[in-house]
């Protein structure tokens, strides 16, 4: 055996261990067959924790919330007439949007110059707070559970104003909370924290992904001045009570 088939075998090894046993009573208790809202197939939906966020499409790998987003996105949207931002490589909703007459998926890494193609996958490096596209260039940006992780999010719903066109719309998910709150800051090059470090999981950090920002239905309040206007548009279901927000650029 060569020494990427060991690798990969210790991987999965590792992933069983760590994911599958703990909660196999879950796994073999919790499943469903339905038919997914997202790539609206007849599937097996298996669970790995103790609510939706953790009940995952089988074929899609869809959850609650990429569910909900992706009921909406079809309902209102027909992306073969849209050039499209979705923030997320990896996406679910990937099958729907790149229909669209152009679309872009995107990533983000500190240190990764902005606007650079990563090879494996064709994804852009783009900074929501700094976009390296042209002004109203976009009809729709997708995000999914990001924006609660951005610092400066007053930054990001300015630059989603500046590159959609009028009438554009971003089309995100955050958990769902009773008020927006700042949790925590950038401040000397540090993080200050004003509230109790909450940390949301992340593939690719297993200490997890800090959580700077809670919203809740006042968002428009807090961010209207960007000019975008806040829509709650699905949702809230669920016991994590998910949601899908839609921030439109008046025409």
């Amino acid at each position: 055996m060569n020494i990427v088939s060991r690798y990969f075998r210790a991987g999965m090894t590792r992933r069983i261990r760590k994911r599958v046993l703990p909660n196999l009573g879950r796994i073999l208790t919790g499943w469903q067959i339905r038919r997914c809202r997202c790539c609206e197939r007849i599937t097996l939906f298996l669970t790995f924790g103790t609510d939706e966020e953790t009940r995952i499409c089988l074929r899609c790998t869809a959850n609650l919330r990429y569910e909900l987003q992706a009921e909406y996105l079809r309902e209102n949207f027909n992306p073969e007439s849209l050039d499209i931002l979705e923030m997320d490589p990896n996406s679910c909703l990937r099958r729907f949007l790149s229909r669209g007459r152009t679309y872009i998926r995107s990533y983000f890494r500190p240190g990764h110059k902005p606007g650079t193609v990563r090879e494996e996958d064709g994804s852009v490096m783009e900074d929501i707070t700094r976009l390296t596209l042209p002004d109203a260039s976009l009809d729709i940006i997708v995000s999914s559970d990001v924006l609660e992780h951005v610092p400066d999010v007053a930054a990001a719903f300015r630059e989603t104003f500046r590159v959609l066109r009028p009438g554009g719309t971003h089309v995100f998910t955050v958990p769902y909370e009773a008020r927006t709150v700042r949790r925590a800051m950038i401040e000397n090059n540090g993080i200050m924290h004003i509230e109790t470090p909450e940390y949301h999981s992340d593939p690719l950090d297993p200490r997890g992904i800090l959580a700077f920002w809670h919203f809740g239905p006042d968002l428009d309040v807090h961010f209207g001045h960007s000019g975008l206007g806040f829509a709650l548009v699905k949702g809230p279901e669920g016991k994590r009570r998910s949601v899908v927000w839609a921030a439109r650029k008046p025409i």
